[in-house]
Order: structure tokens, then sequence, then C-alpha cells
């Protein structure tokens, strides 16, 4: 049994412990000699259960070279976020730190995470990153809502230095 499949089960078990069962008026129809009917009105509230899984990294990797920091930037497919959720939710996205980890001498140590750009959509709609909360999407009931992330990393020549660089991306899904 995989470790995703345990949380799932204890997740039903802990609900189903915490149901609240509020039993009605019990009615019976008179017995006869071999039929007795008794009805009782039973109601369950499930809570709202969300579950995110990713398929990809969430640790973006930028290298500088001298042309991609005259070309402005860099274009990078991120992972593809998968929702599930039996009621209304929301995805965040932000950075992990303020600022890009350098992976060699040579870059830049101030690189601030808002050179990070994202969208859902691989052409248009970017913004960037902060280490504050970002609605990513939102969403109802779903069985498995699948949202592409797409990155690009930008490079201004008066600031950045050729080298490789890191910035861990945090996504969040909480109940709308």
């Amino acid at each position: 049994m995989t470790v995703s499949n345990r949380r799932t089960r204890i997740a039903l078990c802990l609900a189903a412990l915490s149901v609240v069962v509020g039993a009605g008026a019990a009615s019976s129809e008179p017995c006869s000699d071999r039929v007795c009917t008794a009805t009782n009105t039973v109601q369950v509230h499930v809570g709202t259960v969300l579950r995110l899984s990713l398929q990809g990294s969430t640790v973006v990797l930028a290298t500088a070279s001298p042309e991609t920091i005259r070309s402005g930037g860099q274009a990078a497919t991120g992972p593809s976020a998968v929702v599930r959720s039996n009621g209304s939710w929301k995805l965040h996205i932000s950075a992990a730190q303020d600022v890009w980890t350098p992976l060699d001498s040579s870059a830049r140590l101030d690189k601030p995470a808002t050179d990070l750009t994202w969208s859902t959509r691989s052409a248009d709609g970017f913004s960037s990153l902060s280490t504050g909360l970002t609605e990513a999407a939102r969403g109802g009931p779903t069985s498995g809502t699948t949202l592409p992330l797409y990155y690009r990393t930008r490079f201004a020549p008066a600031a950045d230095t050729p080298g490789a660089y890191s910035m861990t991306v945090r996504l969040t899904l909480v109940n709308d």
C-alpha cells in the first residue's frame, strides 16, 4: 500500500468517525404475523476533501548565458498540478524564498524571486512570482482537474551575471 493510498484511507476513516448522525423520529408499521417494518432517517455530513498531486518538480532551474541575458529571458515548462476535490477549492502559488539560489560562484547573489514569471497558459498571462500567496486557479468538485504551469525567467543585462540559479515554487491547495 502506498503512502498516498494509506493517507486516503486514513482520511476516509476519520471522516467516517466524525459522521454526525441525526436520527429522525422512528416510525413503524404494525406487525402482521411475519412482517414488521421500521423506518429511521439518518443524515450524514461529509467534510470537504482536497487532494493535490504534482507531475513534475516544483524546483525551477535557470541558466543564464551571455546570449540568454541579452535575449531577456528563458522559458520553461513547469509541473502539472492535479486537483481532486468534493467541494470548492483554490490553488495558490508562491516563491519559497525572496531570492533565487545561486548554483555557482558566478551567479548573481541577490536575483529577486519576482524575476520568475508564471502562467497556466503557455503563451500569455504571465505574472511575477512573490513569497505572498497568489491565486493560480479555482474550481468546484472534480475527480481530477489538471493545471499545467509555465515559467519565464527574466534576465536584465544591467543586473544579471552568467550563471545557474534555482527557485522552489510552492503550490498550496485550500478550501474555497
